[in-house]
């Protein structure tokens, strides 16, 4: 495969198994590929250009590495500019101000996403918070700007950075999920199109984020022509965005109080 700076990261790890150590030699942040949870959640939303970003190298820097394994790349002939987010910056004391330091977190090989995404659940409408994280958090901002949130990062240190996420007035869940491509046609027709072409889970018990994971673990790993089959508390609305960015489609069907079915798959 050809790889250039808009390649994702989850593609070069699928591609040849070994970029997992080529691409951690890079800096030690990327250490954190060997975590599966931390791969499957994040990888997808990151490019080579916001790997290189991440590890303080040039985008040509880090095309080469992936070379020197077998990969066909395409150098860069653009100057990269600095974070479109120190632009948002604000010129005035923040009020109101949600502290979370991950450093402790990131450096033992557990994924904070879980804590990130908790501590955002408990913040209130008008609070800001301030993530501190040993890099900058490209993969989270990418997410979080989906549900959202606007954010500016501050370089303390080489291996400082503290992040602000405060939501965007005027964006809400029912708003991203209005821009979903939801599938043509019934539940039972998409259903019986696949015949017996399925696999079926059950995410009701699972704690927060597991749900999510699980899913997009799951259909990392769905055969072509098959579709995964759902069961949920509700409509899961933080995942939505992930299945558009991974191009699957989805729709869903109410049960009962409680058990919500999905049908998430590729459209071919």
């Amino acid at each position: 495969m050809k790889a250039t700076r808009n390649t994702k990261i989850s593609r070069i790890l699928r591609e040849n198994r070994n970029a997992v150590d080529t691409i951690a030699s890079i800096n030690k942040h990327f250490k954190k590929l060997n975590n599966p949870v931390l791969r499957r959640v994040l990888a997808p939303r990151v490019t080579v250009k916001d790997a290189a970003k991440i590890g303080n190298i040039s985008v040509n820097e880090f095309l080469k590495r992936l070379e020197n394994i077998g990969f066909e790349v395409i150098y860069d002939d653009e100057t990269v500019t600095s974070s479109p987010i120190e632009d948002d910056k604000p010129k005035t004391t923040i009020s109101n101000l949600v502290k979370l330091d991950v450093r402790s977190t990131m450096n033992s090989g557990a994924d904070p996403f879980s804590e990130i995404m908790g501590a955002l659940k408990e913040m209130k409408a008008d609070e800001t918070l301030k993530l501190i994280n040993i890099f900058e958090p490209v993969p989270i901002i990418q997410i979080l700007q989906e549900k959202g949130y606007k954010s500016w990062t501050e370089k303390i240190s080489d291996n400082e950075y503290h992040t602000y996420f405060s939501k965007e007035v005027g964006t809400s869940h029912k708003e991203i999920v209005a821009q979903m491509p939801i599938s043509e046609g019934s539940f039972e027709e998409i259903m019986v199109g696949f015949g017996g072409n399925f696999k079926e889970i059950d995410v009701r018990l699972l704690e927060m984020p597991e749900p999510m994971v699980t899913i997009l673990k799951e259909i990392e790993t769905l055969p072509k022509n098959h579709v995964l089959l759902v069961n949920h508390k509700k409509v899961p609305q933080f995942l939505l965005p992930e299945l558009k960015s991974r191009n699957y489609t989805w729709i869903q069907k109410d049960i009962e109080p409680g058990l919500t079915q999905l049908l998430i798959f590729k459209k071919e």
